[in-house]
């Protein structure tokens, strides 16, 4: 299930004694596992992308959750496994990542495309020059999926208003180019898919979620990860990451959230190399802990969890990430006036 790059088997780990700590964290850095719930989301952007072939209506897509769950690590895979390539008139893009400006209206909606098919001039005309020419260069590039990330940009939330007029723009371009769309964004982008416009349009829909350590499935979902994740890393010994007792630091130190885990993981493998070790241990955790993640909000309220002894009553009491995060964001405008500050990141992932 664990995708690194050039990965021996479990019996060759002997091999990473001779590669250099430097070829160690490239790969590090380019390992993902492939738990369940991420094989989902690239098996939702596979049945939109071959729905372009032998369908009258292409079949639409969200992929959405919290910020760190792991929507633009399943973009990118999928990505490398369509990968552009050049040919005499212009560069194919089998799958196309668009990435969404804060309050998206058609023609930024329309630049953004352009920007990343690599138009010079792609901020340039009217909404409906660059509309054509989006479209047209979306055929010459032969598109086949289009992903739009960041789609809660089209819901306004200081008024808890969906931009209308973006949504009724995104379903021309589908009627008219006939390429499915996947969107990717936060949990309101909800709002959006729920608008008359979007509704219809975008049928396959997965939320992809935290970690869970509350339940006994959710306990050894989170474990397999970490077993995954150490037979996997570039070192020639195990670091037992997935002892019951550690997990469950490693579970207060992240959440359940898999960016902050991998973030542990990777910086946890540059320590080990920088003492010459095989073995990621709870020291090199503790020192990662304090200089990436110590300050995120979600986690100010509690000390380091992999110094002294493991707190059981907190890890007992955690909630994921996303289950704490802050409720009813933007549902009305009544509750959009009530809200006094600028909504953070922080707020998302649970911070109080």
């Amino acid at each position: 299930m664990a995708v690194p790059r050039d990965s021996p088997k479990a019996g060759e780990r002997q091999h990473w004694r001779s590669v250099s700590p430097e070829e160690r964290i490239a790969s590090v850095n380019q390992l993902i596992v492939l738990h369940p719930r991420f094989r989902e989301g690239v098996e939702l952007l596979q049945r939109c992308h071959e729905s372009i072939r032998g369908s009258s209506e292409p079949t639409c897509g969200a992929l959405l959750g919290v910020s760190g769950v792991g929507k633009t690590s399943v973009i990118d895979h999928y990505r490398k496994l369509h990968p552009a390539h050049d040919t005499e008139t212009a560069t194919q893009q089998p799958v196309l990542k668009v990435t969404l400006q804060p309050e998206a209206r058609p023609k930024g909606i329309a630049a953004d495309i352009l920007l990343a098919l690599g138009d010079p001039a792609w901020s340039s005309g009217t909404v409906q020059t660059l509309t054509n020419r989006a479209v047209k260069l979306l055929q010459r590039c032969q598109v086949e999926l289009i992903v739009l990330d960041e789609f809660h940009h089209l819901f306004d939330m200081d008024r808890a208003k969906v931009m209308t007029k973006a949504a009724q723009w995104l379903k021309v371009l589908i009627v008219n180019t006939k390429i499915p769309v996947v969107v990717c964004g936060m949990p309101e982008a909800e709002y959006v898919l729920r608008a008359e416009h979007t509704e219809r349009r975008f049928k396959e829909r997965l939320q992809l979620k935290c970690f869970t350590w509350r339940t006994p499935a959710g306990k050894r979902e989170f474990c397999g990860m970490l077993k995954k994740l150490d037979q996997s890393l570039p070192l020639a010994e195990d670091s037992e990451l997935a002892e019951l007792e550690l997990a469950g630091r490693f579970y207060l130190a992240c959440r359940g959230i898999p960016d902050y885990l991998m973030t542990l993981v990777r910086g946890g493998l540059v320590e080990a190399l920088r003492r010459r070790s095989e073995q990621i241990t709870k020291e090199d955790l503790a020192r990662v802990y304090e200089q990436k993640l110590a300050h995120q909000r979600v986690l100010l309220e509690q000390s380091n969890p992999f110094i002294g002894q493991l707190d059981q009553g907190a890890l007992d009491r955690v909630q994921p990430a996303d289950d704490a995060r802050a409720a009813g964001v933007g549902l009305t405008p009544k509750a959009a006036h009530r809200r006094n500050r600028a909504m953070t990141a922080g707020d998302y992932l649970g911070g109080r």
